[in-house]
């Protein structure tokens, strides 16, 4: 079932990319909001279709390896590890990207490309403490302390992401608000809610099949790991 699901999301990957770069560049309608100095943001406001996806997937990375992390530390097993570490490694590339994207649309929009804004001052933060998360997984060589380390670390850096989604309501913010509430809805043209929403399925779909993939590279090297020290302890 596992094997059948995998497949049908790595053949729907490509098909729902193409789609979602057509409505991105081509269904969705140029935007006519006033960016820096009153400028209209035009074509640059079609970051947006790619920027709101690449936090989604960070946000929904970390809670998985938050998921995973919990659970090992509840039941020691490696597999629960391989999971949290390759989730986290899909969620710390999305992440980068989504702070560099958010930087090309902040120069247009606010008139520079980073400022200590709450969501981007919490996003960072959170960036740094997965990139801890790896350096720490690089230099302890014992497999269960290191787990066991790991998931520590991505227990508390995960309390980070709800701080980063909500930070622009507890804070004042330059960051828009895509949701404002739950009366109002999305607050952009209906078009942009339609290609913003397929983007958004098509990212989770892409996270899917890339753990998939990322985990089996992991229970790859386990099995290596467990059949040297089998190896090993013959001799």
């Amino acid at each position: 079932m596992k094997n059948k699901l995998y497949r049908l999301f790595l053949w729907l990957t490509l098909p729902m990319v193409i789609l979602a770069l057509y409505g991105a560049f081509i269904y969705a309608p140029r935007a006519k909001w006033p960016g820096a100095h009153g400028v209209i943001l035009g074509e640059i406001q079609r970051i947006f279709y790619f920027h709101v996806p690449l936090a989604w997937v960070m946000m929904l990375a970390f809670a998985v390896t938050f998921v995973f992390s919990i659970l090992y530390l509840a039941r020691p097993k490696l597999w629960y590890d391989v999971v949290a570490s390759a989730s986290a490694e899909i969620g710390l590339v999305f992440a980068t990207l989504a702070i560099l994207t958010g930087s090309m649309w902040a120069k247009p929009a606010w008139g520079t490309y980073w400022t200590w804004d709450p969501r981007l001052t919490t996003m960072l933060l959170l960036w740094f403490i997965f990139v801890g998360y790896f350096i720490l997984r690089e230099f302890v060589d014992e497999d269960e302390k290191r787990a066991r380390l790991s998931a520590i670390i991505a227990i508390i850096g995960f309390l980070d992401v709800p701080l980063v989604f909500i930070s622009v309501r507890l804070w004042r913010s330059l960051h828009p608000v895509v949701i404002e509430s739950s009366k109002k809805g999305f607050s952009i043209a209906p078009k942009m809610l339609h290609a913003l929403l397929f983007s958004l399925l098509t990212f989770t779909i892409l996270y899917a099949v890339l753990l998939h993939i990322r985990v089996h590279l992991g229970e790859a090297e386990l099995k290596i790991k467990t059949l040297k020290r089998k190896a090993m302890e013959e001799f």
